[in-house]
Order: C-alpha cells, then sequence, then structure tokens
C-alpha cells in the first residue's frame, strides 16, 4: 500500500465516519422501521456533530500529548477532563472516575449502561493508527473500552470492530472480517452469540424483516424515552432490558454487512432499516468501507451535503480550543502522522501479500479479558492488580475484601522480599494487620506471582469515600524505589426500587418511569 493509498484510506474513514452519522442521526433510537435512502434534513455544508468521532478526537490528542505508552488511566484523565457528555455510561464513568476509582471500575460500577454502544463507535482511532495490525488494535481499543464498560458486552464490541476494520486495511471480504473480529473476543459471550445468530440467520435465507423480528423478539435493550412506532408497541417491543443494546446494534451492523453484498449504500440502508442506534451503526459501516475503499469511493452526492468540516458537541470547546481538528483533511494528516510515529516505536511487519489467517488473534490473546476484573499498576520490577473482590462498597459492620495481586517483572534479580503497609484510616480497622511481606520470585520462571489479602472493617458511622494507600518496598532496595497504589471504598444506601412504566402521550411515545 503507497503513502497516497493509505492517507486516502484514513481520509475514507472519517468522511464516512461523517456521512453514517449524520445520515443517521435524525432517526437516532426511534424503534420503528425506516424506509430512507438519502439525507433527510436540511444541510448547509457541514456534517451534524457526533460523540462517535468527537472521543476518537480526544484519544487523538492524548495521543499527541503523551505518547503510544498509553493506558486506560491516562485515556480515562482525558476523558474526565475534557469530555462534557454526561448521559448514560458516560456520566457513570465520570461520577466514578470523580470519586476516585480508576478503570475497569469506573465503567462497571453502578453501570447498567456497561452493556450499550458507547465505546465501539469510537474504534476507528485504533484501526487507523494500527492498520493490518488488528491485534495491536483491540490491545488499544480494550484500554479505552473499559473505562465507560467495565467487564460488560461493550468492550467486547469495540474490540471486535476495532479488530475487523484494522484488517479491513488489507482484506475486503466481509465474511472473513467477521470471522477475524469474532476470534478477539470469547467465543461464549453474548455479543459473540449475537453476530453469529445474525450470520445463522441471514445464511438461513431470512429477509430483512425476518431478522428484525429476531432481533426484536431475542436481543432488545430498553429505549428509555424515545420514539416507537406503534406497530412495534404491538408486538411488545418497548420494553428491554435497561442498557442491553450492543448485541442488537452489532447485528444490525452485521446484518447491514451481509444483506449489501459489497454494495456500500445498501449496506448502510439496510442498517437504517432496523431503527434503533442509527447514527451508530450506519457511520461505522460507512467508516469500514471508507477504509477498504479510500476517499474517492463515495460518491459526491454523500459528500457535498455535509462537506469536509468537522463540527464537535461533547469536547470541550474552551480547554480544548485550537486543538480540535477542522476539517477531515487535518484530521487525517494527524492521524497518518500519529501513525508514522506508531510504526517507528513498534517497527511493524506489514505487507500486501498478509493473507486473511495472518490477521486472526494470537491463541493467547483472550487473555487480555483477565484484567477486566482488577485495576493494574506497572513500576520497574513490579505489577500490582487491585481486586476489590465486587464491588468497592463498604458496609458499617460488615467486613470489605480486597485483594492484591503481585508480579515480580524483574528480568535479572531471581528473587526478593517485598514489604507491604496499607495506610489506615481514621475508625477503619485492617485485618488480619497492616504490614505483610511477601517473597516473590520473577514471574516470567512460573512463581512468581503472590495475591496477598486485606480487609477492611468499620464499626462507626460511614463516610462517602474512603482513600486508602498500599505502600510496597522491594527489601533489596531496587534502586530505593518506594511504590504507592490507591484504594477507593466508597459507601451507599439505598436500594433499588422496582420501576412502574406508564404510557404518557401519544402513540408513538414509549413507556416512561413513574418518578
Amino acid at each position: 500500500m503507497t503513502k497516497n493509498e493509505f492517507r486516502s484510506r484514513i481520509m475514507g474513514c472519517w468522511m464516512g465516519k461523517n456521512i453514517g452519522g449524520t445520515l443517521g442521526m435524525p432517526m437516532e433510537w426511534k424503534r420503528c422501521k425506516n424506509n430512507v435512502n438519502y439525507y433527510t434534513h436540511d444541510l448547509n455544508g457541514e456534517p451534524l456533530p457526533n460523540d462517535d468521532l468527537d472521543i476518537q478526537i480526544l484519544w487523538l490528542l492524548a495521543l499527541e500529548e503523551r505518547g503510544f505508552y498509553i493506558n486506560s488511566k491516562d485515556l480515562g484523565e482525558y476523558f474526565n477532563e475534557f469530555m462534557i457528555f454526561t448521559h448514560a455510561e458516560y456520566g457513570v464513568a465520570k461520577t466514578n472516575l470523580r470519586t476516585g476509582l480508576q478503570p475497569p471500575v469506573t465503567g462497571s460500577f453502578n453501570n447498567e449502561f456497561k452493556d450499550s454502544c458507547g465505546a465501539y463507535i469510537r474504534s476507528e482511532i485504533w484501526a487507523c493508527l494500527f492498520p493490518g495490525q488488528p491485534e495491536m488494535a483491540a490491545r488499544y481499543a480494550f484500554e479505552d473500552a473499559v473505562i465507560d464498560h467495565g467487564d460488560g458486552q461493550g468492550v467486547y464490541a469495540e474490540v471486535f470492530v476495532a479488530a475487523m476494520e484494522s484488517a479491513a486495511f488489507y482484506l475486503d471480504d466481509i465474511r472473513e472480517l467477521i470471522e477475524i473480529g469474532l476470534s478477539y473476543i470469547p467465543s461464549d459471550c453474548k455479543l459473540s452469540e449475537g453476530i453469529r445468530k445474525a450470520v445463522e440467520t441471514y445464511e438461513a435465507g431470512m429477509n430483512e424483516d425476518e431478522t428484525r423480528e429476531y432481533i426484536m423478539q431475542n436481543y432488545i435493550g430498553h429505549l428509555e424515552c424515545h420514539y416507537i412506532s406503534e406497530e412495534d408497541e404491538q408486538k411488545g417491543y418497548q420494553n428491554g432490558r435497561m442498557g442491553w443494546d450492543v448485541p442488537s446494534n452489532i447485528m444490525i451492523i452485521i446484518y447491514g454487512l451481509l444483506f449489501g453484498r459489497g454494495d456500500f449504500e445498501r449496506s448502510m440502508l439496510t442498517a437504517l432499516h432496523y431503527g434503533e442506534d442509527t447514527d451508530c451503526t450506519s457511520g461505522t459501516i460507512a467508516a469500514l468501507f471508507g477504509i477498504m475503499k479510500g476517499i474517492e469511493f463515495f460518491d459526491k452526492k454523500w459528500i457535498d451535503p455535509i462537506g469536509h468540516k468537522i463540527v464537535t458537541c461533547s469536547i470541550d470547546p474552551f480547554r480544548m480550543f485550537g486543538k480540535i481538528p477542522g476539517t477531515i483533511e487535518e484530521l487525517t494528516d494527524r492521524v497518518v502522522a500519529l501513525h508514522e510515529k506508531a510504526n517507528a516505536t513498534f517497527s511493524f511487519q506489514v505487507n500486501d501479500l498478509m493473507t486473511a489467517k495472518d490477521f486472526y488473534a494470537s491463541s493467547y490473546f483472550l487473555n487480555i479479558y483477565l484484567e477486566m476484573k482488577t485495576v493494574k499498576y506497572e513500576f520497574p520490577y513490579l505489577n500490582v492488580r487491585i481486586d476489590y473482590c465486587g464491588d468497592p462498597v463498604v458496609k458499617r459492620g460488615e467486613r470489605k475484601k480486597i485483594k492484591l495481586i503481585l508480579s515480580n517483572t524483574s528480568k535479572s534479580i531471581t528473587s526478593d522480599r517485598l514489604d507491604i503497609y496499607l495506610y489506615n484510616r481514621e475508625g477503619c480497622t485492617v485485618l488480619p494487620q497492616n504490614e505483610a511481606a511477601v517473597f516473590l520470585t520473577m514471574a516470567h520462571m512460573g512463581a512468581g506471582i503472590k495475591e496477598v489479602e486485606y480487609e477492611i472493617l468499620i464499626d462507626e458511622p460511614l463516610k462517602p469515600i474512603y482513600h486508602f494507600v498500599v505502600e510496597f518496598i522491594f527489601e533489596e532496595n531496587k534502586n530505593g524505589r518506594i511504590m504507592h497504589v490507591p484504594v477507593v471504598l466508597v459507601s451507599e444506601t439505598g436500594s433499588v426500587h422496582q420501576v412502574i412504566w406508564e404510557k404518557r402521550g401519544e402513540n408513538g411515545t414509549c413507556n416512561l418511569p413513574r418518578v
């Protein structure tokens, strides 16, 4: 692939994102069949703003400022500071981040929307930075997704799409791309089940209306306060599980790609036919075609009404003034420049002779999902993982267990003793005691990973938040480094009150909770 071809595909990705997002935005989260062939609203040469693209621009800024050795905690800082949209999983994650919690706990704790669509819609940045390297794209997508989706299906969705899009720089066989994406997620997760069911029903000969009924009957989430057609309401499709949105919408993308049979417009418009999160489904499909075909592929009828401008709505416009790219061309140039830095950093080996088998996940990739339950801190010679053993919640008079998983990452010193001290807070008791010592061999020798458990007991009236610090010191000095890791516990009262749904409004208004 030449530099000009690569740049064309990057620009095609972002143009496709704007085309699909703008086309689908007016019918976003309407549960109905859509008979749409073109933009449905007046446009003045600009695309509609969309968080799908905004957050990817935020990741662009983070990478430009901090480089590629970046993780979920780094991305979480940008997310909390500069992303001003606070709906659903975004708002839950920002609340958890402000409390002092860290990913992936920020995406799991109190989050009914961890199985929703907010992560896969921002996957393209990783594919564009790591074209033909789906494992790299998937690893960064994982770090991204856990911020606000924790251990939910939303994480699998972003990994799946990022891997598929990365491979699409060198492969345009839709069925093969789907299988490549599936190789990066657990075969027993609900998302994988939904994708395979979508492929099965398509290959069984079910048409668009039949497959839509299959989704509505088996995979729908709750609509919140959006529109529902009278036909769908009469069929009982007004209520599903709250936040259970990503399986159905990824299935819609799969149906769009399969029914489209390689035709861009047919693929995108098929996805719109199903309804639901239409800007996300059509935007992902259009971006994928842009990656496969390049900017020249798109007919002028799709580009002229929206132009090349980037319009944002969820990035802080004051603190990010002058940093947000204003056009598709500027965004493309900055992504290409970052890709060149990534290539210099990681020394990719990619060529046009690679085949589909080169893009499938390695046998060990799925181990990454072991990180969905623990907060990881990396130091020279030591990795620390905090396992909250459930929610990070402390209750008066009940022991709260936390677990420290410790790895000696030294490559040159066979073994060492690690001294641990958990600094207490007033009114708390640490059991069995604050201080401990652990013998660690090098982790790569097979027995160098140890677990240490503490229990925290509070018998006094609870405070809202407790900030603890765990200190680690190797007895054999290791440059005299003292390492500290934060542990955050919160207190919570109340229980979930059963919602009573009411029909308020004319036909087309979905049920709302009595509040």
